[in-house]
């Protein structure tokens, strides 16, 4: 793709050093998220300020930098009020039309609006590849643990997807009680096992019965939908406490969906979705993998050039790979 030759006033023009694949791409993909031919796809990356509009006040060229993938104004009512995943400006690149038709991170180059709001330096480069993540999965799976959580809390993540495993080491940072992962796949559980968390796996056991015999017969106080799927979200419910709180990041496209509403009231649960509030939370997360507190970069399974990525979305759709990082120079 062609250098993007036109940067506003509070644009700044990257160029993208690393980019990863992420499951939200592949509902572009696949074309259960409709995009136009010609789409350039891809929101999570790192990069290098190239250039910077005249309004731009917090970066100058040659600085390192990752950037929120939903890109909000910063300044709408929403906005200061730390929602910003609702912002009524709000596009995230490579989704197309339906999502602002930015263009996305998967090329050499990428033009990323309001930069002062969206994007943050990178202080220490050794840790680039775990900031890799900040912009998205990481900062998503922290706050669908962080929004609800209270000390000590239980917590459950219902799949052990990159987002569910980046639900779980936040879930561990943050202190939590008891942290329960529910999966069929073994090795993505013992992937959530090396993060601290205590595998179950939905094959082979309830996980209803065994999250309550974790949590003396309480249920688990935070629950969190990294799936997306409504038998993950029926889990979610059955694992829930009293009073719980279910946090959904897994995507969900389809209009309406059966639920077990008498359970949801008698359990008096409260349940959150919608696109992550970036901007409220990326700031706790970069301190926290700067700290080494958080390190979502043990989940790369695979290293490739931007040159196969057609390669690389195929082995993605296919759950052979766990985590896809893109070099746009190969």
């Amino acid at each position: 793709m062609p250098k993007p030759s036109e940067v506003g006033p509070t644009d700044a023009l990257v160029r993208i050093d690393r980019a990863a694949l992420c499951g939200t791409d592949l509902h572009a993909y696949d074309q259960s998220m409709p995009v136009d031919p010609g789409t350039i796809m891809g929101h999570e990356f790192i990069g290098t300020i190239v250039e910077v509009g005249s309004a731009v006040q917090q970066f100058e060229p040659g600085d390192k930098v990752t950037g929120a993938c939903i890109v909000s104004c910063g300044t709408c009512a929403l906005c200061r009020r730390g929602k910003s995943g609702n912002c009524p400006g709000m596009r995230v690149y490579g989704l197309g039309v339906a999502f602002g038709d930015l263009p996305g991170v998967h090329a050499e180059y990428a033009v990323t609006p309001f930069a002062d709001v969206t994007l943050r330096k990178i202080n220490n480069e050794k840790k680039a590849e775990d900031v890799l993540f900040v912009g998205d999965i990481l900062t998503t799976g922290y706050e669908a643990v962080r929004r609800s959580y209270q000390p000590g809390d239980a917590v459950a993540i219902v799949g052990a997807g990159p987002v569910g495993l980046c639900a779980t080491m936040s879930a561990v940072a943050l202190g939590a009680g008891t942290v329960a992962v529910i999966d069929r796949v073994p090795e993505r559980l013992a992937e959530a096992e090396r993060f601290g968390a205590i595998a179950i796996n939905a094959a082979e056991t309830d996980p209803q019965d065994a999250v309550f015999d974790l949590t003396g017969w309480r249920g688990a106080d935070v629950v969190v939908d990294a799936v997306g799927h409504p038998s993950a979200l029926e889990t979610a419910i059955r694992v829930a406490s009293a009073g719980a709180s279910i946090n959904i990041p897994g995507v969900y496209i389809q209009e309406s969906l059966e639920l077990p509403i008498g359970e949801l009231w008698f359990k008096g649960i409260s349940v959150k979705g919608g696109g992550c509030n970036l901007l409220r939370y990326m700031d706790e997360v970069m301190a926290l993998v700067e700290a080494g507190r958080l390190n979502p970069s043990s989940m790369i399974s695979h290293r490739m050039g931007l040159s196969e990525a057609e390669k690389a979305y195929e082995m993605f759709a296919k759950r052979e790979a766990m985590k896809i990082v893109f070099d746009p120079t190969k």
